[in-house]
């Protein structure tokens, strides 16, 4: 069987964050995750499509979300006919929390920022009944082509795909939300790739936390006052989470609002790190250990502008 593999400099991190649970917060890292689905409502009601399955002798499990089904005992849900239809999408239970405590509404106009592979742009158009505008924005080429794919295979009528460096945009105020779910060391994914680590070091945390800064900021530029944003990682680093946030609300117009998902449980935000204070309504950021909903590792923070 394949080992998981932790980085020394990483246990010694961790071990230092999680204090005396550090040895469970290890233990469910080495652990595939649950398989877990959201199902494409734009195209059939979810009571419907779980009806269907449970007649091929898949077992669903309702999590938070009518949209959201943990899987069990099945083991190839991808190729399945319902699944290169477009009727579900393969995603991780954590990794939706984000677009669904965004709460985008029927008639907003929405930033799905650094978007593929479009996993929670189909959550962001089916949340909004298909009204509404989504601009699903993504830099890499071959990752523009997967989120392009997806778009067109969930039918996606409201979402408009581009190819840009967000970081050029000079468009101010022109979103009511905004869902930034930034690129990071990816720390989360190592319940699904045991090699998931290997590339991981500080250093590499220290530079996607710089990255993130910039896109957490250039995000704020684009709402309009008292529009909200959305900032996650599958990261529990707080280079990557409390400082970027800290960063965002020290611009001077920022504020944070709660944002919890029932049903699903979470951590709050820390207060400081390493010695740096963060501002007190941190703890209404949230973090979420994979031993506390056999999730991956997720953080997420909602981000109200407020006047100048």
């Amino acid at each position: 069987m394949q080992q998981t593999f932790f980085p020394q400099e990483f246990r010694k991190k961790y071990a230092a964050l999680m204090g005396s649970e550090a040895e469970t917060f290890f233990d469910f890292c080495a652990r595939k995750m649950p398989k877990s689905i959201w199902v494409n409502s734009l195209q059939i009601r979810p009571a419907i499509l779980a009806k269907d399955l449970r007649k091929k002798s898949w077992q669903l499990k309702e999590l938070f979300h009518e949209n959201a089904f943990e899987l069990e005992g099945v083991e190839k849900p991808g190729s399945s006919e319902e699944f290169k239809n477009g009727l579900f999408n393969l995603q991780e239970k954590a990794s939706m929390i984000p677009a669904i405590c965004l709460a985008p509404q029927r008639k907003d106009v929405v930033l799905d920022a650094t978007a593929a592979p479009g996993n929670k742009t189909l959550q962001l158009a089916t949340l909004m009944n298909g009204a509404g505008r989504v601009v699903a924005v993504e830099k890499n080429v071959e990752r523009f082509r997967v989120l392009r794919f997806n778009v067109k295979k969930f039918g996606l009528k409201n979402v408009v795909a581009k190819r840009m460096d967000l970081l050029d945009a000079h468009r101010k105020g022109i979103f009511d939300k905004v869902l930034l779910d930034a690129p990071c060391s990816s720390e989360g994914l190592v319940r699904k790739d045991f090699d998931a680590l290997k590339n991981w070091s500080n250093e590499l945390v220290l530079w996607k936390s710089e990255l993130q800064k910039k896109l957490a900021l250039k995000c704020l530029e684009t709402l309009k006052q008292n529009g909200e944003m959305v900032y996650s990682t599958c990261s529990l680093s707080p280079e990557e989470n409390e400082e970027v946030v800290q960063s965002v609300i020290e611009g001077g117009n920022a504020e944070l609002v709660e944002a919890k998902v029932r049903g699903f449980e979470t951590r709050p935000g820390l207060l400081q790190y390493n010695g740096k204070k963060f501002d007190s309504t941190m703890r209404r950021a949230v973090r979420i250990y994979p031993q506390d909903n056999d999730s991956q590792a997720f953080f997420y923070a909602k981000i109200r502008k407020t006047a100048t």
